[in-house]
């Protein structure tokens, strides 16, 4: 995949960057001398700050600026799946989801790009020891951003920004961060199919169940095969009946006669628990004249209502929400087995314990099935309306099975001497063939056969990491493909103490906490990195902080103490939008670097020489465009490029505001006027032109009516008015109102203005 434009054409060096001669100049020096100060970079986005730190990187430690240099800050979208524990309670949801639950009743800390709110009940999937576990969660964290890259791999995806980390496995065999803007096709990042165990074998109720000889009253449903069996066919087949909203029938209808031994299993289990039945043949299909299926109706009113509540979505007793229950994550792993089985045995094809694929409408249900496999100990894939099962032995290899080769080969290459039989001829198709992974069984089958007791100290470690490895849960899949997509909504991240990774995604993918702002971090990740001594010639290393100002009080304390114990081994670049959000002793520990918005002509010619190599015709009402939507934003700037070239080779002003969702200086200066002259009706009009036509949400149109201000022909104190006026109704947008509604009453304001 091409790389986004911000980052094809980022500058690599200081020479490179433009617009900011007086910083590179001081930048210059410390690379010269091997030596600087902490260095604080403020300014508004988009103006050079992070490329600054990354040039000044590269400089001092050449080809090791990588391992001498820590960037924090990053997130995953809203609708990333992940599995979590809330309250002791298993469940499969997205951050969107969490976010309603944790920031409508959370007590919300305030950010300066966004928020974190504290959760003491939550707990996630991650690594500890090679061993897939659960921890708890410290902080759920989110703010906005406008775009995303959307990660394709062998059975799944996963959406996450440019900054954020995913795990991997280096040449040693160790878990180590990458950021996703430097993945590409055909890397390797890593997945997990494990068996967790689960304590739930019985299912409370509070069902009556009535037939015309008695009553029967179900307290609990004992989690045995076979009733979770029937909830796995209920879940690929079954159907609910309600009459008249008293009357309630669980349904399952399956093909007749081909299917009537699936009857049959229902059947028996409603005799377990004196449920009442009926059975009837109907038809199905395109031929509605021939009996083709049969149906068993369960007569239970409100066990048919708690069906309801446990198998659907929002509510909605239809097959595109259907979702695998709760309780079935928490139950003993032979009845999730069971579960399973009944689900492929209801919508599946293929043979269960070699390949199984299990269709749905439900887009959440394939992720269920795909989470529930993974941690039962079954290989899963989620492609278009199918998932796939893969046990052992069904094909020629599992991904489940694999692991990069290239950490082991450099390992037995040093140790070569000290391994008893022939490994080359064991990896020959890795080694000759460019087979860039290699199964568990080979590589432990010569970890099993190396003299232990003449290894060094250090290749011993080695060894043992390897092994671990190689008997553990993890796996790796390969990357297939990598886009970028406009986004404009909140990403989020959640911090784990003390291991800072979690499993998230269609396919669960270990992912690093990146977004790492609170006080927890300071005193952990940034001390780890900080201990450590820096590689290659370097006098020190860099830890590079973005968007500090958005660091809570006690992480800059935590933050300042660490700046001072660790200043022979490390130097910190703290990057900030409004300095005087960074507290007094911190800032008299740096020098501080003020980047101003970059000028016309040095976005222009960044944008000329962009357009020259993409390709395009860069027309001067075009440039004039994005260099008004852009404000001095070079990020911004480019990104607008980018997004009109998807369109249009050649660029104009029509194509740049229609991409940013802006409108014509001249066309809200009209809507003012307009509005000044007491023409609320053709103002109003025009405002819904622009939200409509141009795609324009409220703050969009509040910030270019602010632009366009000064610009009035009216008197200076009106300006005001209207300034006062604008700052009432975005306040009143921000905190939730109708922006519509708020929109309209700004121009009535406006048009009482005119008769004063």
């Amino acid at each position: 995949m091409e790389k986004p434009w911000v980052e094809k054409y980022r500058p690599k060096t200081l020479d490179e960057i433009v617009g900011h001669e007086e910083i590179v100049k001081r930048l210059k020096k410390y690379v010269e001398k091997k030596s600087m100060p902490h260095l604080l970079f403020s300014g508004p986005p988009g103006v050079g700050k992070t490329t600054a730190a990354l040039c000044l990187a590269r400089d001092l430690f050449g080809e090791n600026w990588r391992d001498n240099f820590l960037e924090l800050n990053a997130s995953v979208a809203k609708d990333t799946p992940i599995l979590v524990k809330i309250d002791g309670v298993i469940k499969r949801t997205t951050f969107e989801e969490l976010d309603k639950l944790y920031f409508n009743n959370g007590n919300i800390e305030k950010l300066f790009d966004g928020e974190y709110v504290e959760t003491k009940n939550l707990e996630v999937l991650t690594v500890e020891n090679n061993k897939v576990v659960w921890k708890p969660v410290k902080y759920l964290i989110r703010h906005k951003v406008d775009k995303i890259l959307e990660v394709r791999f062998e059975g799944g995806k996963i959406k996450l920004t440019g900054n954020h980390s995913v795990m991997v496995f280096n040449e040693n065999g160790e878990l180590t961060t990458k950021h996703a803007k430097d993945l590409k096709v055909g890397d390797y990042i890593i997945s997990f199919v494990s068996t967790l165990e689960g304590k739930r074998n019985e299912l409370e109720l509070n069902s009556k169940i009535v037939n015309t000889k008695r009553t029967v009253k179900i307290e609990k449903l004992e989690m045995d095969e076979l009733t979770s069996y029937v909830l796995g066919l209920y879940t690929a087949e079954g159907a609910l009946g309600f009459k008249n909203n008293t009357s309630g029938q669980i349904i399952f209808t399956f093909g007749y006669p081909k299917e009537k031994y699936l009857l049959n299993t229902v059947k028996s289990w409603a005799k377990n628990v004196n449920m009442p039945y009926y059975i009837n043949l109907t038809s199905s299909g395109f031929n509605r004249n021939r009996y083709s299926a049969i149906q068993i109706r369960l007569l239970t009113t409100k066990l048919a209502r708690e069906f309801s509540r446990y198998f659907y979505k929002n509510g909605r007793k239809i097959a595109r929400n259907k979702r695998i229950p709760e309780f079935i994550y928490e139950s003993q792993i032979t009845s999730r087995l069971a579960y399973l089985k009944g689900l492929a045995d209801g919508d599946g094809c293929g043979s269960w314990g070699e390949v199984v694929r299990i269709s749905s409408v439900s887009e959440d249900l394939l992720v269920d099935i795909v989470w529930l496999s993974r941690i039962s100990g079954i290989e899963s894939s989620i492609f278009k309306d199918e998932v796939r099962l893969i046990w052992n032995g069904s094909m020629k290899y599992k991904k489940s099975d694999l692991l990069p080769a290239k950490m082991f080969i450099k390992f037995f290459e040093k140790i070569s001497d000290r391994i008893k039989i022939n490994w080359r001829y064991i990896l020959r198709h890795q080694l000759y063939e460019n087979k860039n992974r290699v199964s568990k069984n080979k590589v432990m089958t010569i970890l099993n056969n190396i003299e232990v007791d003449k290894l060094t100290e250090d290749e011993r470690k080695i060894y043992e990491n390897l092994r671990n490895i190689a008997s553990s849960d993890l796996h790796v899949v390969r990357i297939k493909e990598i886009k970028l997509l406009d986004y404009n909504d909140y990403v989020y991240d959640i911090s784990v103490p003390n291991n800072e990774m979690f499993f998230a995604g269609e396919t669960p993918i270990l992912l690093h906490n990146s977004d790492e702002r609170g006080i927890d971090v300071i005193r952990t990740k940034v001390k780890d990195f900080a201990r450590t001594k820096p590689i290659g010639d370097a006098p020190f290393k860099i830890i590079f902080l973005d968007e500090s100002d958005a660091l809570t009080s006690d992480a800059q304390n935590a933050l300042r103490r660490t700046m001072e114990k660790y200043s022979d081994v490390c130097r910190f670049i703290l990057s900030c939008n409004y300095p005087s959000k960074i507290i007094p002793p911190i800032q008299s520990r740096c020098a501080i670097f003020r980047f101003s918005p970059l000028k016309k002509e040095d976005v222009v010619k960044k944008l000329k020489e962009i357009a020259e190599k993409e390709g395009l015709t860069l027309t001067p009402e075009g440039i004039e465009a994005i260099i008004y939507v852009s404000e001095g934003d070079m990020r911004k700037a480019i990104n607008v490029l980018q997004t009109a070239a998807s369109v249009s080779k050649e660029i104009n002003d029509e194509v740049v505001y229609k991409v940013s969702s802006r409108a014509r200086p001249e066309e809200i200066k009209k809507m003012i006027e307009l509005a000044l002259e007491g023409k609320f009706i053709e103002a109003r009009e025009l405002l819904y032109k622009l939200m409509i036509d141009w795609g324009m949400s409220g703050e969009d149109v509040i910030l270019q009516i602010f632009r366009e201000i000064p610009s009035l022909n009216i008197d200076e104190r009106k300006k005001v008015e209207l300034v006062e006026a604008l700052g009432e109704c975005d306040y009143r947008i921000v905190e939730g109102a109708n922006e519509r509604i708020q929109l309209c009453a700004l121009l009535a304001k406006m048009c009482n203005m005119s008769k004063e």
